[in-house]
């Protein structure tokens, strides 16, 4: 279809009998200047370069109870921007204040995120909901310098086991 309508517009040029023109001289000047401010210098510093960028996404998985009733492990997989399909794996220890743990998000070429995080959760049944907050730590492959922070929101039921479905908003810098 592409092709179609690129030839009913070179023919409708053709027979039109106006001959074509290109932008002056002042208006390819005005584009270059507006490229070059949006363009990276070499001369910044590296956490310049490696500016916030969104993370977003969700996964679902399911918890497991390790230890009744302080010590937690999840299994999941999903979509996220920059990760791409991942999976993540999660253990935390609940606490008075509602839990802290570490994670690891590996994209599929093998790439990892890791992470600490603080949890508290709300129950209204049949489901409780969980905020996690978490802080990159550190990373490998194309993540090697990342850092940023993030929440997750995690719904799961009363009942186990815990299917868990989340969303992931935050920021992430890649620091290249």
């Amino acid at each position: 279809m592409r092709y179609v309508m690129l030839g009913f517009c070179l023919f409708a040029t053709a027979c039109s009998g106006v001959a074509p023109t290109g932008p002056t001289s002042s208006s390819l000047s005005e584009m270059g200047a507006a490229a070059a401010t949006e363009a990276t210098s070499p001369f910044q510093s590296t956490s310049e370069r490696g500016s916030a960028l969104p993370f977003e996404g969700t996964y679902e998985g399911l918890e497991t109870v390790l230890t009744v009733p302080s010590n937690h492990h999840l299994d999941a997989t999903g979509n996220a921007t920059h990760l791409g399909r991942f999976t993540v794996t999660a253990d935390w220890t609940i606490t008075a204040a509602g839990g802290i743990g570490t994670s690891t998000w590996t994209a599929a070429n093998g790439d990892e995120i890791s992470t600490s995080f603080t949890r508290s959760g709300v129950a209204a049944p049949p489901t409780i909901t969980f905020t996690e907050h978490h802080t990159i730590t550190s990373g490998t492959g194309r993540f090697a310098n990342v850092s940023g922070t993030f929440t997750v929101l995690q719904t799961r039921g009363l009942a186990m086991p815990y299917n868990n479905s989340a969303m992931i908003d935050g920021t992430i810098s890649l620091g290249h």
